[in-house]
């Protein structure tokens, strides 16, 4: 997959989205953890997605993108992917 905006910051309106999706995708396709490398081969950003509890720090360390514009997607805890 190639995109020509890829030396391009996103938009608060595409990081939404992306939040969106990233959401979508760890509901969906994370079953236990997945591994991911992703930007510049150069300088890569490791992703690790997890169902366990946070894997370094405590669950207060992460924080949850726009939660202060949208109700929670889950009354129950971390494990739901919610």
């Amino acid at each position: 997959m190639h995109n020509e905006r890829l030396d391009e910051r996103l938009s608060d309106e595409e990081l939404e989205l992306f939040v969106q999706y990233l959401h979508r995708f760890a509901n969906h396709d994370v079953d236990i953890f997945l591994n991911l490398e992703a930007g510049d081969p150069e300088h890569p950003v490791y992703w690790t997605f997890g169902r366990d509890y946070p894997p370094v720090g405590d669950a207060s360390d992460y924080r949850r993108p726009f939660a202060h514009r949208r109700p929670p997607t889950s009354t129950t805890d971390i494990n739901d992917g919610g």
